[in-house]
């Protein structure tokens, strides 16, 4: 049978072959109708599988809470709580009291009518929650149907994916692949952190597939392959070896430092968002994390978090960087990752934060309880102006009281802001470079947009220049901890201009060690001056 090609967006890179495990599939048959005797057995064998479902709910959030994870538990204990959602339960009692469906089926299409609801309502941040209620549904009419949600080995194949599918998705899964352009954030990035690839949007044919044939996804370029010939099987499959062989070699190497053939040495560090990314990142060598995301977790919440649930989010991540490096982003609200307690806010990162003095007095106090035994750095994000570091600063001081300070830097992920890396340089411990926004916004792209941003292109990298001299001329560190610190032609791009440690994903920390001792500094030097002129270069590294 000849190959057929689906194309979606490439939400995280790498090749994954497999069978194909269908999430979506719930054994629900519309055409059945249940006679009148018989449907007070159906609505009850309904509500116990929403309370099963519910239960199944709580025990995961119990395995995360004892993994440290308490506010990716909190999360998915609001999915239990939808179980008992009134309307709901009425929407499934309607279904099949007077409709006569099975119970597999009244909860399916209670919870996508539910979905869709949400989903329909100009509040974007309401997309995941319908994917909550979809996660619950398929869940609650597996059990229905007398199924186990449980996931066989092989690509995961669903319509979307909530917060409880993520928390267990293991290493049975060797890729994802959605019908639906609506991947959280959360989901995308932790993704790419653990080298699962993954294609989104996918369409509704993808949904079709048969349970259990051989399939290609393609994460980098956003493709599923159906009945794949030997030869593209052969390649998937060696791709996955070989990172399999580079993580085994990135352990092997953990202690040995990245330092290029002519003796410069970069420092790499991870970017994460929970106890697992770190793990995998120190596993492969990691020097510590470059920039830990504090909003992620709290995209759903209806209130800033206050001391208590930032420190209980935060103790566990930071405990495991012991006497190593820690920078923890200030909550980055706004934009594509605004909470129910925002809408309507038109700011950004640090701005939201100076609007609301209590919440970032909160926020400082909890990472100073929880990180007394990590070097400490503290970020701030989507800065524009000097005077919104100086004010996180006095705030820092107000709580401070007599522990010792953390370093300060900023985030330099806008165009503004890197025309001021001068002031901002002379103010901070170090500077941050964001290249996926910088790159974004200073090419006019659209932050959905699939594609890698080509942070190459010159006019984003006299940006990135400006900052990385500003640095110097203060004397403080450069990082990168933008997707670009990991791309194969970018990285000894940013090592020729100068940056002094690259934050990556856990998953490509050891393939980023090891490229950057194979490179040449002084050979990517001589490329960044061509890029920055606008000619064709090249570094002398592998693909990474």
């Amino acid at each position: 049978m000849p190959e057929r090609t689906l194309t979606g967006f490439a939400a995280a890179p790498g090749l994954a072959a497999g069978p194909a495990v269908l999430l979506a599939a719930s054994g629900a048959d519309d055409r059945v109708t249940v006679p009148p005797e018989g449907r007070q057995s159906q609505l009850d064998g309904a509500q116990q599988a929403l309370a099963a479902a519910a239960a199944q709910l709580e025990r995961i959030a119990g395995d995360l809470r004892q993994e440290g994870r308490a506010a990716e538990a909190e999360i998915v204990e609001t999915g239990a709580l939808m179980a008992h959602d009134p309307g709901l339960e009425a929407a499934v009692w309607e279904l099949v009291l007077k409709g006569g469906l099975t119970a597999t089926s009244a909860i399916s299409q209670a919870a996508e009518a539910a979905a869709a609801q949400l989903a329909a309502l100009p509040d974007p941040m309401l997309a995941e929650r319908a994917d909550d209620v979809r996660s619950l549904g398929r869940r609650a009419a597996t059990i229905a149907a007398g199924g186990t949600d449980e996931r066989a080995a092989g690509v995961l194949v669903a319509a979307g994916l909530g917060p409880a599918d993520v928390a267990e998705l293991g290493p049975q899964v060797q890729g994802v692949a959605l019908a639906g352009g609506g991947v959280t954030a959360h989901a995308a990035i932790v993704a790419r952190s653990l080298g699962l690839p993954m294609v989104v949007g996918l369409g509704p044919e993808v949904l079709d597939l048969v349970e259990g044939e051989t399939i290609v996804v393609d994460g980098s370029l956003g493709r599923l392959v159906r009945h794949p010939d030997p030869e593209r099987l052969s390649q998937a499959r060696s791709e996955r070896e070989r990172r399999n062989q580079a993580r085994a070699t990135a352990v092997a190497r953990r202690l040995e430092p990245a330092v290029t053939l002519d003796g410069r040495r970069v420092k790499v560090l991870a970017n994460a968002s929970s106890l697992a990314e770190v793990r995998e990142a120190l596993e492969q060598g990691a020097e510590g994390v470059g920039l830990l995301r504090t909003e992620l977790l709290f995209l759903a919440a209806q209130a800033w978090p206050d001391i208590e649930t930032s420190f209980r989010f935060l103790a566990p991540l930071l405990a495991s960087l012991q006497d190593r490096v820690a920078t923890v982003r200030l909550f980055d609200f706004g934009g594509d990752k605004t909470p129910p307690f925002l809408t309507g806010a038109k700011g950004r990162g640090v701005e939201l934060l100076l609007e609301n003095p209590a919440a970032l007095r909160d926020q400082l106090e909890a990472i100073l309880r929880a990180a007394q035994a990590v070097e400490l750095r503290i970020l701030v994000p989507m800065v524009t102006r000097v005077e919104q570091v100086l004010a996180v600063r006095q705030a820092l001081g107000a709580v401070l009281g007599d522990r010792r300070p953390p370093a300060l830097g900023a985030m330099i992920e806008t165009p503004e802001a890197a025309h001021r890396a001068l002031e901002f340089a002379s103010q901070l411990d170090f500077l941050s470079l964001g290249t996926n926004d910088l790159t974004q916004l200073a090419l006019g792209l659209d932050r959905e947009s699939s594609g890698t941003s080509p942070a190459t292109h010159p006019a984003v990298l006299r940006l990135i220049d400006a900052t990385m001299q500003a640095g110097r001329g203060a004397g403080i560190p450069i990082e990168v901890c933008g997707e670009a610190a990991s791309d194969a032609g970018a990285m000894p791009v940013l090592v020729g201009l100068g940056a002094d440690e690259l934050s990556v994903g856990a998953a490509r920390v050891g393939e980023v060690r090891e490229a950057l001792r194979s490179l040449n500094f002084a050979a990517c030097q001589e490329s960044a001056q061509q890029y920055l002129l606008g000619q064709t270069g090249h570094a002398g590294g592998e693909s990474l």
